[in-house]
This record gives structure tokens, C-alpha cells and sequence, in this order.
């Protein structure tokens, strides 16, 4: 019998990556079958969400739990939404687009709302947005951006430069407003 622990101990030592491979599959697994057979017990139902929770008109589409469309058209959307509110001057809305409730804007609500002062209008082009990338408990993705700008004297500005935005995993205990796409950084330079 000690010779097969023999081999099976060589086998191991000349195969850490497939080993290592074959318990986090498993390990996986196992998490997945736990959290598919024991939904939390103070979840409401999606029928009782849907009946009790009517939905404000002022949330955003990207702000729909059941979204299905893919990450990365989910973050392009919360950017395209973000820059609709600034074009309507709804600097609330779009001061909340930051993740920790505009706190990652790195200033204070009142000073986020001052840097459009002198802006009459903006517009933003799009990308073509990264690759998802998993951090630990988070997601990620940086989208490249120009944006246009009028200034009230009607000069027009040009920025390019990129958003990193972040959401939750959709692990147990995380809340729907954690679970969406956040900005959570800004690249942003002007263009001459």
C-alpha cells in the first residue's frame, strides 16, 4: 500500500497545476450547488419584488436588476447615461453614477456641479470597451471616451481619454445597487 502513496505522491508533485485545477473545480462546484439549493432566507421572491416594488421613472435603464445584456453593453450604457443627465443638467443623477454615491468623483457634490458651470452642452463617443476583468469580489472594465463639450461661450472642447467602471460579483449578500456597473475612475485630458 505505501508504494501507490508513493506514486500518487510523485503524480502530485509532477502535477501541482492539474491538481490545483481540479479543486477549485470542485471547490466551485460545491459553492455553486450550496448557493443554488439555499437561496437566503430574507430574500423576497422576484414575483413579490415585481407586485410591492414599483420601479421610479427616474432610475435609469442600466438600473434594472434583470438586465441581460452582456457587462461590457451594460457599462457603455451607464456612461451614455451618465453624460444624458449632464446634458440635462440632472448633476444629482449624474453625480450618483460614481461609485460610493459620487465619492469616487474625488469631490464633493457641490464642486462636481460647479465644473459644468460654464458647459452648455456635452456629448460622448463611445469606444469599443475592454475585457470584463475580475478583481477580488469586484468586476472591472475601462472604456475610452471623447466627449464634446460647448462652453457658454461657445467655444467647443474635446477630451479623450477612458472610465474605469466596477460592480460587486453576484455573490451572496451583495445588493442589486452593488451588483451595477459604477464609475470608478476617469482619464480624462483635453485634446488640442
Amino acid at each position: 500500500m505505501s508504494k501507490i502513496y508513493f506514486y500518487l505522491y510523485i503524480w502530485l508533485k509532477q502535477h501541482p497545476i492539474t491538481v490545483g485545477g481540479m479543486l477549485l473545480a470542485i471547490a466551485i462546484t460545491g459553492c455553486n450547488a450550496s448557493v443554488k439549493s439555499q437561496p437566503p432566507a430574507d430574500t423576497p421572491s422576484v414575483a413579490n419584488l415585481i407586485a410591492s416594488s414599483p420601479t421610479p421613472a427616474s432610475i435609469a435603464p442600466t438600473q434594472s436588476t434583470a438586465n441581460t445584456k452582456p457587462p461590457e453593453q451594460q457599462a457603455v450604457q451607464v456612461i451614455r447615461d451618465y453624460y444624458s443627465a449632464i446634458a440635462r443638467q440632472d448633476y444629482k443623477q449624474a453625480y450618483s453614477a460614481w461609485d460610493g454615491n459620487g465619492a469616487a468623483s474625488k469631490q464633493s457634490f457641490e464642486q462636481f456641479k460647479q465644473g459644468f458651470a460654464n458647459t452648455t452642452s456635452v456629448a460622448v463617443e463611445v469606444g469599443k470597451p475592454g475585457k470584463p476583468d475580475p478583481g477580488a469580489g469586484s468586476i472591472y472594465i475601462e472604456i475610452p471616451v471623447t466627449v464634446t463639450a460647448i462652453a457658454t461661450n461657445g467655444t467647443p472642447q474635446r477630451f479623450r481619454g477612458s472610465y474605469v467602471l466596477r460592480r460587486v460579483n453576484d455573490v451572496p449578500g451583495s445588493t442589486p445597487k452593488q451588483r451595477r456597473w459604477h464609475l470608478y475612475s476617469a482619464k480624462i485630458t483635453p485634446v488640442k
